[in-house]
């Protein structure tokens, strides 16, 4: 028994001498018996984006022909009717002058064919002609109708490759590269104007999960824009439901609907995110620090002092700390 008894005592000594902790306070001292809980220190993730804009889209050719006229050079907003530029339209233009010659002609044959028919049926009945000749009246009336309506198909046709001469893009929407010049020859499928939606704009960030979920908990989330000065409102616009294998985060866009300033991409933005100290240092009052000598305690309720190593102020005035023997929500006396 006396021998447990002087190793337990040894045991406490070397604790002592090796700092983790110190001899209990006497409470004759004067120390203070008001506590406080330690809280867990945080820190401020910074990390940075670049604005792009809401939608983005490739303008092409649906057509083969000359580029007579462009509308809108590099950074000019799309005007409402959308023209972008003009192909030239000749060509199909005389098509459909002449599918609209041969419509006239058809309309015609085929009232012709229409009085024929009914003239024979007529002589067929009184028998004053054969029934041969009503058979091929009646077939050159179908005839005519079938060709008249295969003529007014590739007339519609033809209006509609009309129509795709003149180049479109979304109202509103910001020419961000031009391909073409007039004179040019355009080929279809080709390439025309890039073009984008910069009435809002999105911010891609790579989060990791915890990062992730106290972005999801925040209701206001805010990115500054160092280069300009400026705070934004933003929302969480997209999460992807998977993520980068090398990175092991997960690619998030927020959007920026709403702001003084032009917008447009390429602006770099500063996200803040306050995590837990991944160190597990804590918060403690600065009238919670006890020195003595070289090291710095601080003092549990029943006197037992704590060593800790002091790591530096937070913004509210307070001392973060770091020691294994302190743990978040753990009581220490306020004024020791």
């Amino acid at each position: 028994m006396k021998i447990n008894l002087i190793r337990i005592a040894v045991f406490f000594v070397l604790l002592i001498q090796a700092g983790w902790i110190g001899p209990a306070v006497s409470g004759a001292s004067g120390a203070s018996s008001k506590t406080f809980k330690v809280e867990q220190a945080s820190r401020i993730i910074t990390l940075t984006g670049f604005t792009r804009p809401r939608v983005a889209m490739t303008l092409v050719s649906e057509e083969s022909a000359v580029c007579t006229k462009v509308y809108s050079d590099v950074g000019d907003t799309i005007s409402d009717s959308g023209r972008f530029a003009e192909l030239d339209p000749t060509f199909v233009k005389l098509e459909i002058a002449q599918l609209q010659a041969d419509l006239k002609r058809l309309r015609s044959d085929l009232t012709y064919y229409d009085k024929e028919a009914k003239r024979y049926i007529k002589l067929v009945k009184k028998n004053t002609a054969a029934q041969s000749e009503l058979d091929l009246h009646i077939r050159n009336f179908e005839s005519a109708e079938a060709l008249l309506r295969s003529t007014q198909l590739k007339l519609n046709v033809d209006r509609e490759h009309l129509r795709r001469y003149t180049l479109r893009g979304p109202a509103g929407w910001r020419v961000i590269k031009r391909y073409i010049e007039p004179g040019e020859w355009v080929n279809n499928g080709e390439k025309v104007a890039e073009l984008g939606n910069f009435k809002s704009l999105l911010v891609p960030y790579a989060l990791t999960i915890p990062e992730l979920k106290k972005i999801s908990k925040s209701s206001n989330i805010t990115l500054t824009l160092p280069d300009l000065g400026i705070e934004v409102p933003a929302n969480l616009e997209r999460i992807s439901p998977d993520f980068d294998p090398e990175t092991r985060k997960v690619e998030v866009d927020f959007e920026i609907s709403k702001g003084k300033f032009q917008f447009r991409g390429g602006l770099r933005t500063e996200l803040d995110i306050k995590m837990p100290d991944p160190g597990g240092a804590v918060v403690v009052p600065k009238s919670a620090l006890l020195k003595a000598y070289d090291d710095t305690f601080i003092v549990r309720p029943d006197g037992v002092r704590v060593k800790v190593l002091v790591l530096g102020d937070t913004e509210d005035g307070k001392v973060r700390v770091s020691s294994r023997a302190v743990k978040s929500g753990e009581e220490f006396l306020l004024k020791p």
